[in-house]
This record gives C-alpha cells, structure tokens and sequence, in this order.
C-alpha cells in the first residue's frame, strides 16, 4: 500500500468516525432532553400532590394546548406502562417509576458519553498519525 493510498484509507476512517462522533453527540443530546422532561414531570407530580382538591389547574391535551379544569384527585395519577395500557398509580408510586426511568436514562448517557470519549480518542489517533506520516 503506498503512502498515498494510507492516508486515503485514514482520512476516510477520520470521516466515518466524525459522522459516528455527530451521531452519538445528537444521541447523547436527546437522553439529555429526556432526563430534563423525566425531572420536570417528577417536580410536577411532587407539586401536584401539595395542591389542594378542587383547584383550578390547567390540564394538557395535546403539545401547548390546555383546558382549564378542576383538580379532583391529588392523591392518585394515571401512567401509561406501555402497549396503550394505563394503570392508576399514587403519585409517591408514579414519582418512583420516574426515579427509576431518570436512572436508566443517566446510565444510558454515560455509556454514550464512554462511547462518544472513544470515538474522540480514535480520530485523534488517526491525526496523529497522519500529522506523524506527514513529518516524516
């Protein structure tokens, strides 16, 4: 393989690593995004709880659109669990589904996170190498 050929091999190991370094930084930005969400529906539900019954809450229907309506249950939410089935919950229940959730989602950011430091340190590598190849 002549120098020429090397480096062309490098330069496009460099490349396919940078889209893999992009890729996981998007990635690593929507875990990110999720946890935020996870902790702002926890502090909701914790507020939702110290909210006495019969309040008036804004209720969401739909992405920015909300109805005014009267809080009934401050004690009890109703959660997803997947596949289109709901189960109701207390809400000191739902707060620890969401801890739990928060914690699969911070785990999920630090193997990216190792990921995405790995991929750095092999592009650097190829740099180097190719900065190296080009002294000599």
């Amino acid at each position: 393989m002549t120098q020429e050929q090397d480096w062309q091999e490098k330069y496009q190991q460099f490349q396919m690593l940078q889209e893999h370094i992009e890729e996981m930084t998007h990635h690593v930005q929507m875990l990110s995004q999720q946890s935020e969400e996870l902790e702002i529906s926890k502090n909701a539900l914790i507020e939702l709880a110290k909210t006495a019954e019969g309040t008036e809450i804004l209720a969401p229907i739909s992405d920015g659109i909300f109805i005014k309506s009267n809080l009934v249950d401050n004690k009890k939410v109703i959660v997803n669990v997947g596949s289109n089935t709901t189960v109701e919950r207390t809400i000191p229940e739902a707060v620890t589904l969401l801890e739990q959730e928060h914690e699969k989602l911070r785990k999920r950011v630090v193997d990216a996170e190792a990921m995405l430091q790995n991929l750095h340190q092999k592009t650097m590598k190829i740099y180097q190498e190719v900065e190296a190849g080009e002294q000599n």
